[in-house]
């Protein structure tokens, strides 16, 4: 073993030795057309964290102490979007370029990710704080737990992909559907279900809920993007996914936080801290639900295009 890393390591030297060699010369010239959103990134930054904080110190009475720290994300978010907005009129390349909201459906297609992202992320979190901290399981058969979930999206998701350019944001709304509807059963059932058998009647409804999000993630990335212009792909991908790991980064601190909150108020019932928070997810994938039943109708609408030939356009 301790061969083969030497070499290894003498394999990167030579590499990296040869770089000057074989890489392309980039002149200073080069280096200064660099141009990076730095402020727009700490704007962005400090105002998912001062949105951030009091969540995730509630149990602590961070909601109550801290709560103004909400005013100054949501001014730093507003600084953020003039500041956007001032660099795309300037020439140079903003962060999220506020251009984007033109395209057809990108707006729609993000808040949806963000809001889904919310509710989807923290979901883990919370059954792995019921199964180990409220059952037991080892984290092997906590993670087996939620296995049926997993499958339920394999075997949608390929059959999703396909039916995107047939059903367009219909398939969106059908995932979400299914989403709310196995969760919502999920947490039903852990409310009113003997803790011994919790790992078993959840299985339907975990592939039901994964059938659903199998619909949602993938295509809605494609529905998303299919508009932008090509000379504004990278800018238009790399906002979703700042979106979408801002969502997940909300989601797993909210609902983490909705958990512990009834945990204490129960006098630690694990089974009603998880339906709760379960209930919570719902709650954001019906909001989600909501945006996407309001883009098709807003396309019919505007648009013209018929539901018939075309349900998401």
């Amino acid at each position: 073993m301790a061969l083969g890393v030497l070499r290894e390591c003498a394999n990167r030297r030579h590499r990296v030795a040869a770089a000057p060699r074989l890489l392309p010369a980039t002149t200073r010239a080069g280096w200064h057309a660099i141009d990076l959103d730095l402020l727009g990134s700490l704007l962005l930054r400090g105002g998912v964290l001062a949105l951030l904080i009091p969540v995730v110190d509630a149990a602590d009475g961070g909601l109550s102490r801290l709560w103004r720290l909400w005013g100054v994300g949501a001014l730093l978010l507003a600084l953020f979007s003039w500041w956007e907005t001032r660099t795309a009129a300037s020439g140079r390349e903003p962060l999220l370029d506020p251009r984007l909201r033109n395209t057809p459906g990108y707006v729609a297609g993000s808040v949806i990710g963000l809001v889904y992202f919310i509710g989807f992320t923290g979901v883990w979190l919370v059954l792995a704080l019921y199964l180990q901290d409220g059952l037991g399981y080892s984290p092997l058969r906590s993670g087996l737990s939620v296995t049926p979930f997993a499958i339920g999206v394999a075997a949608s998701a390929v059959i999703a992909g396909r039916l995107v350019p047939r059903f367009g944001r219909w398939l969106t709304l059908f995932g979400l559907t299914a989403m709310v509807v196995g969760l919502l059963t999920t947490a039903m059932l852990l409310r009113h279900t003997a803790a011994e058998s919790a790992q078993w009647v959840i299985i339907g409804p975990l592939v039901v809920a994964g059938v659903g999000g199998g619909m949602v993630t993938s295509p809605n990335v494609t529905l998303t993007l299919e508009k932008v212009p090509v000379r504004m792909a990278g800018a238009a991908g790399g906002a979703l996914q700042t979106v979408q790991r801002i969502g997940a980064a909300i989601g797993t601190a909210t609902l983490a936080t909705i958990f512990y909150h009834v945990l204490n108020q129960t006098g630690h019932d694990c089974q009603a801290a998880a339906s709760d928070a379960l209930l919570s997810t719902c709650a954001f994938m019906l909001l989600a639900l909501l945006i996407a039943l309001g883009e098709v109708i807003w396309r019919r609408l505007h648009v013209g295009v018929g539901l018939a030939a075309r349900p998401g356009e």
